[in-house]
């Protein structure tokens, strides 16, 4: 894997006890840091990307190092979420590693297409990754495309490999349960927020204290910039009060009553759900739990239903529709024809 890596640095060294050891840098020259990870292994290209994200290189011009350089200082990147624009870096840091220096002139010349498809697929084990990298490569050309710097983009209409999706997955009664009466209070206090808000994981943790004002929650939503007004459920209020009566900064903190970083929530969070033995859920599939027992529980149409929590969790009137035809939906006219027939009988 190391010769791969574009730069890495391997070294041998005598120890004092006369063995020799290999070290390996991110880069040669004074200064480079050393890698850790084991050579050959998905860690250590990891740590190559850590390593070498946020070292300062311009790009040779005319390539698709310097057209992601470009794309990275308009005003549509800027503006984007800064977990989004951390997962951007990431996945434009392998981009990097195999595209670098390929001359933006051959971006829309015949074959090309093949030749990043053929990229994608080496990442097939993890298909989900795979889409990703694709799909914002895909994003780079088009937005070179409508700036007139190619002619077309290579990438359009490409298939997913990964067909899997999480909207058709809901958490049970019982795995509920578990979380709610058994998991540890700076967690369920998490799990309750979400599901009486419907909110996502980064604007709940990030959700200030201010934005209570004793009935209501205010909630900007960071990915969709869409202001939303949320009664406050009689089950967090409790965490909402103990929020404003202890001054603290943000609602929802962690052990140590200190703010959650996203990284930190997900690390106790996956533990937290290992400790308890739920598997096959998702933090995320709380929003769609929650917009299958509104919709449920909502004395309206239809309609109305749908437009109400589609306005309240964030996702489209489509997503939410197809997330409660699945659960709730799915089967009920048979069964309401079996009703009406068994009631003839």
């Amino acid at each position: 894997m190391e010769g791969k890596l574009v730069g890495v640095h391997k070294v041998n060294v005598k120890l004092a006890d006369g063995t020799i050891e290999t070290y390996y840098y991110a880069w040669r020259g004074k200064g480079a840091p050393r890698m850790h990870a084991k050579p050959g292994t998905k860690a250590f290209t990891q740590e190559y990307v850590r390593l070498t994200r946020e070292r300062e290189k311009a790009s040779e011009d005319g390539t698709i190092g310097s057209l992601i350089d470009e794309f990275r200082k308009t005003a549509g990147y800027m503006k984007l979420a800064a977990s989004t624009r951390r997962d951007y870096e990431r996945q434009f840091a392998m981009i990097r590693l195999k595209f670098e220096g390929f001359p933006i002139k051959a971006i829309e010349a015949r074959g090309s297409r093949r030749i990043f498809l053929n990229w994608r697929d080496t990442m097939r084990d993890s298909p989900r990754s795979a889409d990703m990298h694709i799909a914002l490569l895909s994003r780079l050309f088009s937005w070179a495309k409508g700036n007139e710097v190619i002619l077309r983009n290579p990438l359009e209409e490409v298939e997913r490999l990964h067909s899997g999706t999480r909207k058709d997955i809901i958490w049970t009664d019982d795995q509920l349960a578990k979380l709610l009466t058994e998991g540890v209070p700076h967690l369920r206090n998490v799990a309750l927020v979400a599901l009486w808000t419907m909110q996502r994981q980064a604007d709940i943790l990030s959700m200030p204290t201010l934005a209570f004002d004793g009935e209501r929650v205010s909630i900007r939503q960071g990915k969709t910039g869409a202001r939303v007004r949320v009664m406050a459920a009689p089950d967090i209020l409790p965490v909402l009060k103990d929020a404003k009566t202890t001054s603290r900064q943000r609602v929802l903190v962690n052990s140590f009553g200190q703010n959650w970083t996203s990284s930190g929530f997900r690390a106790s969070w996956r533990k937290e759900m290992a400790r308890l033995g739920i598997k096959g859920v998702t933090f995320h599939d709380l929003r769609g739990t929650a917009i299958t027992f509104a919709y449920a529980n909502l004395d309206k149409a239809h309609d109305e239903k749908i437009k109400l929590i589609s306005e309240i969790s964030g996702h489209s009137q489509d997503d939410a529709e197809s997330i409660i035809r699945k659960h709730y939906l799915a089967g009920q006219d048979v069964i309401d024809a079996i009703s009406r027939g068994t009631k003839k009988a």
